[in-house]
């Protein structure tokens, strides 16, 4: 994972180099994240489930997702009482701290990180803890700390659905459909354009996270960002590896976890906060900082498991 981790923070900072040598510009961004959720991800889900062993053990890792998830919004919440926080910033406190990138940023990084992680684990992560908490707990957060007017506190079931029917989550179902059946591995023709495809995903990603990069946002949120990042990189992975360990998870599936649990702040945190008025400089700098630092503590992580 080091070499990997060292190669997408080398990406990150092309994404910032082209973008002041305005050969990106943020406009672009959409267009990243629409070939990573509607043709990259989608490939690299397929490849990974469709001939990877599934075992019984796989359905702790989202009850695990859970776990971790409340422990962190209670981290989350006594740092914004440390801080004194008003709502805005207390509630862009506690999504930027509950909630890690194990989509974008988990299941690329750990699919190309080598042996000693389950692939699928962070597959099950991603799609049944992490997809769920992000349209149910994240939305009620930013709904009740938000100052947009006229907000409404409560799920949005629209956008859980519509979650749960995104091109990445169809190719799960499309995987675990072709794995319980016994197909096997799908044929070269089939198998290795996916496999290139899926493997765009990673750099994608990056050159995402550098074109986005906003140091104005920084320098206005330092304390609070700087506590988030520690909570969410080295916090997440202490309470991942206790809660995992609680619940007997398999080696590779653990680590898997406790890496997954580590992950940066996740993107949708900042759209969805933004959307309903928490505090975005802090929400912002979360995302950007914790993307770029976890490049360093992620393969600490790994190698103190391994």
């Amino acid at each position: 994972m080091l070499v990997t981790s060292i190669a997408a923070l080398a990406i990150i900072m092309i994404g910032v180099g082209l973008r002041h040598a305005r050969v990106l510009r943020e406009d672009n961004g959409p267009v990243l994240v629409n070939l990573v959720i509607y043709a990259t991800m989608p490939a690299l889900v397929f490849t990974i489930i469709a001939h990877e062993r599934l075992s019984l053990g796989l359905v702790l890792v989202p009850i695990a997702g859970y776990l971790i998830h409340v422990v962190m919004l209670g981290i989350g919440w006594v740092m914004a009482r440390v801080r004194h926080a008003d709502r805005p910033t207390e509630g862009a406190m506690l999504v930027a701290t509950g909630v890690g990138n194990t989509g974008f940023f988990g299941v690329p990084l750990i699919a190309a990180s080598g042996l000693g992680v389950s692939l699928a684990a962070a597959v099950f992560y991603d799609a049944f803890a992490t997809g769920v908490i992000t349209w149910t707990s994240t939305v009620v957060i930013a709904n009740s700390y938000g100052s947009v007017e006229g907000r409404t506190s409560g799920i949005d079931w629209i956008a859980l659905r519509r979650g749960l029917l995104m091109p990445p989550m169809v190719a799960l179902y499309v995987a675990l459909a072709w794995n319980l059946v016994g197909l096997g591995t799908p044929s070269h023709w089939i198998n290795r354009p996916l496999v290139l495809l899926g493997s765009a995903t990673l750099p994608l990603v990056m050159l995402y996270a550098g074109l986005m990069l906003d140091w104005r946002a920084l320098q206005r949120a330092w304390p609070e960002v700087g506590m988030i990042t520690v909570a969410r990189l080295v916090g997440g992975a202490i309470v991942g590896l206790a809660i995992g360990t609680l619940l007997g998870l398999a080696p590779a599936v653990l680590h898997t976890v406790v890496l997954m649990a580590a992950m940066p702040t996740a993107m949708m945190s900042l759209v969805l906060g933004v959307r309903y008025g928490l505090r975005r400089d802090v929400l912002v700098g979360a995302v950007f900082v914790t993307s770029v630092m976890c490049t360093l503590t992620l393969p600490i992580v790994r190698g103190l498991m391994l």
